[in-house]
């Protein structure tokens, strides 16, 4: 064989491999993100989709909505012939969250920390590294715990581990429930993720009255009016009626898209108000060239809404796979030419081919039928003299 022809060879395996390469960190990619990976956790047996909407201001999107949201697909899964009872497992897991800023007060420091107003199922879309402690339902009834990162911990505290003691939120005691991790990282950076951040219930942040564990009675437990600042100069919280950012959604899924679909028509709200994610196919295929397709264009943002930074390092994330992608179906171009060529080739020899495949069968049939009868020769008995 030429050294050429070692060349072409050599390069078609390197092509091959590289493709494979850049096809497993594409892939490894979508793995990295806990949030987008809670369908294929639930999916064991039933098939789920998991599905992210973000909302603009302009929406207005409130707890209430989210009530009559919840009722709409419920209602969607029973047309579909599905059963909401949970009493096989839920059909449907949800949660909703908005975005704002409080003071937090300890025995020897404060801080103004980004805060997330939650409810529903927050951390089961949003599993956190736990420094310490436990996360805190969001539908629980007393509304009384809050979970910080570890900025917030170690400018309040000096420690991670500081589960079970006491921040001062809008004048109210709080325990703090658990400390989770930051992520840190180009991504994460970019996102805003580092950021000190406290997560509370949502009506905590709405700047509604939340029960204290220090000992206060209820009339002093009371929140102040939203929107006043408190002894110390630190801010109350939202005002009442605060609306939603987003809300995220795990649904049974029968057939393709039907989730989406009747999140999507249960909304019935104007198109340019939000914007619908299906997260449990992101990372496909067909939706990697869709953000190939689309790639200058999502970058445009015509719509009143501000991502959390979940959804900014996904879409990060997003476009980091696409260019992937490209780096994949460069590698297959030349072996891809190279198959082309072989095959061309044979086509273009297919006579002379077939003449030589032909006399190759004789040649063998010939061989065999020899070897046949010499292995009959060796099996005959020998004669004894």
């Amino acid at each position: 064989m030429k050294v050429k022809q070692y060349r072409k060879i050599l390069l078609l395996v390197l092509m091959i491999c590289a493709a494979i390469l850049f096809g497993c960190v594409e892939r490894a990619l979508g793995r990295q993100l806990s949030t987008q990976q809670i369908a294929s956790e639930w999916s064991a047996e039933d098939s789920y989709a998991q599905i992210s909407c973000f909302f603009s201001k302009d929406a207005a999107v409130t707890k209430d909505y989210v009530i009559q949201l919840e009722q709409k697909l419920k209602t969607a899964l029973q047309e579909a012939s599905e059963d909401t009872s949970d009493v096989n497992g839920r059909t449907l897991v949800d949660c909703y969250s908005t975005k704002g800023e409080l003071t937090l007060y300890s025995d020897r420091a404060s801080i103004t920390a980004r805060a997330f107003g939650v409810g529903g199922d927050f951390f089961t879309f949003h599993p956190l590294k736990l420094l310490s402690g436990s996360y805190f339902d969001g539908e629980d009834l007393n509304k009384d715990g809050v979970v910080i990162d570890e900025n917030v911990a170690w400018q309040l505290f000096g420690s991670n581990n500081v589960a079970g003691m006491h921040v001062e939120i809008n004048g109210v005691q709080y325990p703090v429930r658990g400390v989770v991790k930051s992520d840190k990282g180009y991504f994460s950076d970019a996102a805003d993720e580092e950021a000190a951040t406290v997560y509370v219930s949502y009506e905590i942040l709405e700047g509604g009255s939340g029960s204290s564990t220090g000992g206060m009675d209820s009339a002093a437990a009371s929140t102040p009016a939203a929107g006043t600042t408190d002894s110390k100069g630190g801010s109350y919280g939202q005002a009442a009626g605060t609306t939603l950012d987003s809300y995220e959604l795990l649904i049974k899924n029968p057939v393709q898209k039907f989730g989406f679909n009747a999140l999507k028509e249960a909304l019935g709200l104007d198109e340019s108000s939000y914007e619908i994610v299906e997260n449990s196919s992101r990372f496909g295929l067909m939706n990697r060239f869709t953000v190939l397709r689309n790639f200058g264009i999502r970058s445009m943002n015509t719509k009143n809404i501000v991502f959390p930074y979940w959804e900014n390092r996904a879409r990060a994330y997003e476009d980091l796979a696409a260019l992937l992608l490209i780096l994949e179906l460069l590698c297959l171009v030349y072996p891809v030419i190279f198959a082309a060529g072989k095959i061309y080739w044979l086509w273009k020899h297919k006579t002379e081919i077939r003449q030589k495949l032909v006399q190759w069968i004789k040649v063998f049939v010939k061989e065999l039928r020899i070897w046949m009868k010499h292995v009959k020769a060796q099996e005959r008995p020998v004669k004894k003299q």
